[in-house]
């Protein structure tokens, strides 16, 4: 847990979203972001959030894809191991759409393009830079929000 108020405050919010969730309560949500089936390695974007970029067909090498992938968890979960720049993958900015399968079927990796992001990856809390994207494996869902401090991404099951 984060130390001082701000840790207290985000693990109470985690312990209270958990709780929750294990008693099937659903928190309601902004009108352009209702119900959907999450799988497949699924970016959700609330609250308009601007600069929100996926990507999908990752490799670790440059094989002629348009962009590179900077990806601080290379092997996905929460250890720190980057591919930086070297990967190649294909991008696509999600402005205008709240789901990530509105662009394609898998989302491999998401990023804030202009700004870093706080992140909780299954409850453990980091920071991230701005256009260094997180991975996510085909049965997590990541959902940012705009808050107090920033953005916030939550990747969970």
């Amino acid at each position: 847990m984060r130390s001082g108020k701000r840790g207290l405050v985000r693990y109470l919010a985690l312990s209270l979203a958990l709780a929750a969730s294990a008693v099937g309560f659903q928190a309601p949500t902004a009108a352009s972001a209702s119900a959907a089936v999450e799988c497949c390695g699924l970016v959700i974007r609330y609250d308009s959030i601007q600069n929100v970029v996926v990507a999908a067909n990752i490799s670790a090498n440059n094989v002629g894809r348009g962009s590179n992938c900077n990806i601080w968890n290379w092997g996905g979960g929460n250890n720190w191991n980057p591919v930086n720049p070297g990967g190649n993958c294909d991008t696509r900015s999600m402005n205008g759409h709240t789901y990530s399968w509105n662009i394609w079927a898998d989302t491999d990796a998401f990023t804030i393009q202009y700004e870093g992001y706080w992140l909780s990856h299954h409850g453990s809390w980091r920071w991230v830079n701005a256009n260094v994207y997180t991975k996510i494996n085909g049965a997590e869902t990541a959902k940012c929000y705009r808050e107090s401090d920033g953005v916030n991404c939550y990747v969970v099951y």
